[in-house]
């Protein structure tokens, strides 16, 4: 594995800043792991996210192929790709039910032909995909006590996906022509897809995206109550992704909640004052 540990951790670096920054945390052969998965999470998402130069059937057979390659890979076959060979590896080497990965590329594929959701329950759908079973995968790779954890960590992958449809609202739009707010929740606050459109910051958008960030901190609530049932060596870290990833609604919220022409981010300082934080109310778990 040593060969490309380099160039996973490079990509874990490069498009998850705040999630590396808690990967710091963990124990050599976790965090390895991790930012193996990282990259294997990472790279069908930017096939994705990327589209201007290809068409929808263009990008799912872009898709379809990574499968196949990665089917080929677990089963045993080295292929040209590494981040498949080393996640392969992986699966394996912790247990992992290969059924999440069969989940999380739907959500991908979804992804090329969805671009609306009518209800939160739709959109839960396609999150329990693209984010609750890495929360799940990554219960594997850290290890639990107890079955409890397997009920818990979905809501952390949920939490932190409904942080970055928040944060990335404007982008999601002006970039991809997506809107992952749920339409409901649109409705019932008078928000058009116009006001996003044209950057209108307005009270009813305000009071939408309140709603969201309330939800989304409930699920952080949720997931905390997994916590405990989490073995002792991976804990700290997951508490840091998720304090860090919850932060990013505290910078929405300094931002007068304008997700349509300002990104929230935190900042190094931040990141160290949350890292202290966390160490005071829980101990450094190394």
């Amino acid at each position: 594995m040593d060969k490309y540990t380099n160039a996973v951790e490079s990509i874990t670096k490069k498009f998850g800043t705040s999630y590396y920054f808690a990967t710091r945390f963990l124990p050599s052969d976790l965090r390895q792991a991790t930012y193996a998965l990282y990259s294997f999470f990472r790279i069908p998402d930017e096939i994705v996210d990327n589209t201007s130069s290809q068409s929808e059937e263009e990008t799912l057979a872009e898709l379809v192929d990574w499968e196949a390659m990665w089917q080929k890979s677990y089963m045993g076959e080295n292929t040209i790709y590494p981040v498949l060979n080393l996640t392969s590896q992986i699966f394996k080497q912790y247990n992992i039910p290969y059924q999440y990965s069969v989940d999380f590329l739907k959500a991908m594929k979804q992804d090329v032909y969805i671009n609306r959701y009518d209800a939160y329950q739709d959109l839960q759908g396609y999150m329990y995909g693209s984010a609750s079973v890495v929360g799940l995968i990554m219960s594997y790779v850290i290890g639990f006590n107890n079955d409890k954890a397997l009920h818990y960590a979905p809501y952390l992958g949920e939490a932190m996906q409904l942080t970055n449809f928040i944060r990335d609202i404007g982008e999601d739009y002006r970039e991809r022509s997506r809107i992952y707010l749920p339409q409901e929740d649109m409705n019932k606050y008078n928000v058009k897809e116009s006001d996003i459109r044209d950057g209108r910051v307005s009270d009813d958008f305000i009071k939408l995206i309140k709603f969201e960030i309330k939800r989304a901190r409930d699920l952080y609530r949720k997931s905390d109550k997994g916590l405990n049932y989490l073995n002792k060596r991976g804990r700290f870290a997951v508490i840091m992704a998720s304090r860090m990833y919850e932060a990013i609604l505290d910078k929405v919220e300094q931002n007068n909640y304008d997700v349509l022409t300002k990104r929230a981010r935190t900042s190094k300082r931040e990141k160290i004052y949350i890292l202290g934080k966390i160490a005071l109310e829980y101990g450094f778990q190394g």
